[in-house]
């Protein structure tokens, strides 16, 4: 299966987790966490249309600042989802600069903040000085982005302060069966992008001009092969409780890829509990459970820099073949 998306991770395990997701033969692309991060293009950066906070410690927020330097000129809004406060943390960085001189600038963000049962929403534009302007509250089933067949869906974790967790899925992805296409003598083109488009949201009665010839959407249609969505899953900083990890397992259901914390070695289960992280035992067994296919250990302790290959191959066992019971 060709692949919609695809994500990497742009620090260590040992330093700020960030996760950047590119799609295929679109300019934007999302971004999860803005720690400190050095290694993102200034056309990466810009080609950023969606940031998703898990939440505002240093290490998970700082980026912000190098991020909008660059988004300055953007004149496609920019789009921001977080956890309780993240109106308020946006609004607080935005107000330690002077924008005296941008009001002919084109940016808009946006800021959606996650409670419960629904969506607080500001707005922040460089015409306005940056001035935060309140809209109206939504109410939402923890689905935050769904669009052109993607959704971002989300949890509310507890880290001693909520903490957001992510999905971002597929709903289905359509193939092309080259080998039909090309014994139908047909020439790849846009047109292609147009006929998956018309798949996608059943737009039946829309001719296509391949090749200078016209074909209706029945006699194209066959050419496209659905298969099932892309799956990819953020989650980090969550204490070890039971609900956390139960609650963990839920969102990254059948990921294609899962990027999980592991913070501590399991022998320290007492030291996680107390700092509100998971030890690397307890994430191997959240992929396991979870069914997902492959997984990336992100965000492991600075005191392992010497030795965290031993909290992956924790993880790595437990997840393989580990059998873990959380009390």
């Amino acid at each position: 299966m060709k692949t919609t998306f695809f994500s990497k991770i742009i620090n260590g395990p040992l330093h700020d987790p960030i996760v950047y997701v590119r799609f295929t033969r679109q300019k934007n692309a999302f971004i999860f966490d803005l720690g400190e991060f050095s290694y993102l293009s200034p056309k990466e950066l810009l080609s950023i249309s969606n940031v998703f906070i898990s939440h505002m410690h240093i290490d998970h927020f700082i980026g912000f600042d190098r991020l909008l330097r660059h988004i300055l000129l953007k004149e496609e809004p920019v789009c921001f989802y977080g956890p309780d406060g993240i109106i308020n943390a946006i609004d607080a960085k935005l107000r330690g600069f002077t924008w005296n001189v941008v009001k002919g600038y084109p940016l808009k963000i946006e800021v959606f903040e996650a409670k419960k049962e629904r969506l607080e929403h500001a707005s922040f534009y460089a015409s306005e000085g940056f001035n935060i302007i309140r809209r109206p509250s939504i109410l939402y089933n923890f689905s935050l982005y769904n669009n052109d067949g993607l959704y971002v869906n989300t949890c509310i974790f507890d880290h001693d302060i909520p903490v957001l967790g992510f999905s971002l899925e597929e709903d289905f992805h359509i193939n092309i069966n080259k080998d039909l296409l090309n014994s139908m003598g047909l020439t790849p083109g846009p047109w292609l992008n147009e006929l998956k488009k018309s798949v996608r949201y059943k737009q039946t009665n829309k001719p296509f001009q391949v090749d200078g010839k016209t074909f209706s959407y029945e006699e194209l249609s066959k050419i496209a092969i659905i298969a099932k969505g892309q799956k990819i899953s953020y989650i980090t900083d969550i204490s070890p409780s039971k609900e956390n990890i139960q609650n963990a397992i839920k969102l990254a259901a059948n990921s294609d890829i899962l990027y999980i914390e592991a913070y501590f070695l399991h022998e320290e289960l007492q030291r996680a509990i107390e700092r509100n992280h998971l030890t690397a035992k307890i994430a191997g067994m959240i992929g396991r459970l979870a069914n997902v296919q492959n997984i990336y250990f992100i965000h492991i302790s600075p005191k392992y820099f010497f030795n965290s290959e031993n909290v992956v191959k924790e993880a790595l066992d437990e997840f393989n073949k580990g059998c873990l019971t959380v009390e």
